[in-house]
């Protein structure tokens, strides 16, 4: 069994934040999404994993990744959909079956079953119910088989979306190659299931029941890390000095808290430093971050970003890379807002 993690897009619905580095390589709760990613095959017993990437994404998604163990990272060069990514991948696939993950999605369940179902179909996907099916590709499915897929539709047969993970046989990449090209000019994986069930394959469907999000846009980020937070075991290996830190607190080896109340869940990065602030619950701050009389709740700090007094409280935010969040100066606000960005005054 192969893994394949398809990583080649930034992210347009999480700009800012993706304009510098792929929306995989944010980390949630002090992990990179990619990293999770891995992780997640790997506790399904997939040890040879492939990690599909652009040629701009590929160091970013290589940094993240560089305590995950051995993997193989592969170019995908245009932007042709996820079926094109798999099939740049074939090669490295081999005519193994393999265990697909779209890499910007988090699971709480094992991806284990996902494995089991090939022993009763030629290909599987995971489904899940959510509230706003219409958002989503919708799986239509009966006593555990797909019938269908509808990308997105206004009156969704089911509340099943299809969430980021399959699992299929060597036979389906055939189907893949011989697939058009979409209205958008792209080689879409999905349809590859469609086809298959139309030559009468078999696409058995996985319900996962725990936390899942695809963390595509800000407040799924933010959802992530609240519920990675909450799954801390309290560390101390930095320097706390004067200061208050209580429930499940990660406290990195190099950061320093000085002055401040620290409730938990809060999970501080290495070398970041914290000074006379008050942070939590659901916090994160990135390695070399540093935040100064601020008081923070529901919020993610990315590494080295700056918050240094603010005159407000900052709630469910998110402060990018070498981001600075500080008071106005004499003369008023300054603001520098990049494209896409979200200012709430």
């Amino acid at each position: 069994m192969k893994g394949l993690i398809l990583a080649a897009g930034r992210g347009s619905r999480l700009l800012p934040i993706s304009a510098t580095r792929p929306k995989h390589a944010v980390p949630v709760a002090g992990v990179p999404i990619i990293a999770r990613a891995v992780q997640a095959l790997r506790d399904a017993g997939v040890q040879d994993i492939g990690i599909v990437t652009s040629p701009s994404s590929e160091q970013d998604l290589r940094d993240a990744t560089q305590h995950s163990g051995h993997l193989t990272f592969i170019r995908q060069y245009d932007p042709l959909g996820t079926g094109h990514a798999v099939l740049t991948a074939r090669h490295f696939l081999e005519g193994s079956p393999t265990l697909l993950y779209l890499g910007d999605n988090l699971f709480e369940d094992s991806l284990t079953p996902m494995l089991g179902a090939l022993r009763y179909g030629d290909a599987a996907i995971g489904v899940k119910e959510v509230p706003n099916p219409q958002a989503y590709g919708v799986a239509v499915v009966k006593t555990g088989r797909l019938l269908r897929l509808v990308e997105k539709p206004r009156t969704p047969e089911s509340n099943l979306a299809a969430c980021g993970v399959f699992s299929f046989k060597p036979a389906l990449i055939d189907i893949l190659e011989d697939l058009p090209h979409s209205t958008r000019g792209e080689i879409e994986f999905p349809q590859a299931l469609t086809a298959l069930l139309a030559r009468g394959g078999q696409v058995r469907a996985v319900e996962f029941r725990g936390f899942w999000s695809d963390a595509g846009a800000p407040d799924d980020l933010l959802s992530a890390n609240t519920h990675y937070l909450a799954q801390l075991r309290p560390r101390v290996d930095g320097r706390v000095e004067r200061s208050t830190v209580s429930g499940p607190v990660v406290i990195e080896a190099g950061a320093l808290i000085e002055d401040s109340v620290i409730q938990g869940p809060v999970w501080i990065g290495p070398h970041a430093v914290v000074r006379g602030a008050t942070l939590g619950p659901f916090v994160s701050v990135g390695a070399h971050a540093r935040v100064d009389s601020a008081q923070v709740t529901g919020t993610l700090i990315d590494e080295f970003a700056r918050v240094l007094h603010p005159t407000r409280p900052i709630h469910r935010s998110l402060i990018g890379r070498h981001a600075l969040v500080t008071a106005p100066s004499d003369t008023g606000l300054q603001m520098v807002i990049g494209d896409r960005s979200v200012m709430r005054m």
